[in-house]
């Protein structure tokens, strides 16, 4: 169950709830700590009996932003984030961990600390392999902003995962799965956003019944915008819920 849960293209359907401390540099006062709750279903649906369809939508519940206000004071906001919504084909019952599909980010945010008022799209893929015992995989995701408000600053940023999950045994699994980001638009030397880190991570079953992943992320980011992430922890529950759809959307006859 595990490996299943870390599996990007996996059959299984599950609720991330997770919580995520960033320490990042604010101009003039050092490093602060940023807060962000986001909640992740991951819904495969599907389609044959070889092809799935995987829908990921990202849902930024709280982010809590300091910033240097006008006069130079530091200043926090908390609100509503964007919203990235995945939607990815991918084959069944493979060794081989592969994805394609779109991937888009509705201006959703409340407060312009929380969010990039632009909307967004661009192409996503999922690359890896799972073996018994262990997995490894990339997720990228690039997008390009198209329309939003014209104050706001036009968007090209890729995202690009490295996934790798070990199962220790008794449901403990160790791994990494940092996010590297490339802002293109940004200055050179602003660009790049390069973390590495360590994930911890149990599988339990609540009641007897419903398998539950927690699990606790650590990572150092060497390599980073000057008011950029330093270091980032999260802290992640995930609970398994049953297929809504069982059967094949176009079942052949």
């Amino acid at each position: 169950m595990s490996l299943r849960l870390s599996d990007p293209v996996s059959d299984t359907w599950s609720l991330k709830l997770q919580d995520t401390v960033t320490l990042t540099g604010v101009a003039g006062h050092g490093t602060q700590p940023k807060n962000t709750l986001e909640f992740q279903p991951t819904l495969p649906v599907r389609l044959t009996e070889h092809l799935k369809l995987i829908a990921r939508p990202e849902f930024t519940l709280l982010d809590s932003v300091p910033y240097a206000g006008g006069q130079g004071a530091l200043r926090r906001t908390t609100g509503v984030g964007d919203t990235i919504l995945d939607v990815v084909v991918a084959p069944r019952a493979t060794a081989w961990l592969l994805g394609l599909g779109p991937t888009f980010v509705f201006p959703t945010a409340n407060l312009d600390q929380t969010g990039q008022g632009k909307w967004q799209a661009g192409p996503a893929g999922v690359a890896g392999y799972r073996a018994p015992g262990w997995l490894a995989a990339v997720i990228a995701q690039q997008w390009f902003s198209f329309a939003g408000a014209e104050d706001r600053a036009a968007v090209s940023e890729l995202h690009l995962q490295y996934i790798a999950s070990y199962v220790l045994g008794d449901g403990w699994s160790v791994g990494t799965s940092p996010i590297i980001k490339v802002d293109w638009r940004a200055a050179a030397g602003e660009r790049l956003t390069f973390p590495f880190g360590l994930t911890l991570a149990k599988v339990v079953r609540l009641a007897g019944r419903l398998p539950v992943k927690f699990e606790l992320d650590a990572m150092y980011v060497p390599v980073h915008p000057t008011d950029g992430a330093e270091a980032i922890f999260k802290l992640a529950v995930i609970p398994v819920i049953p297929a809504l759809l069982q059967a094949p959307l176009f079942a052949s006859r």
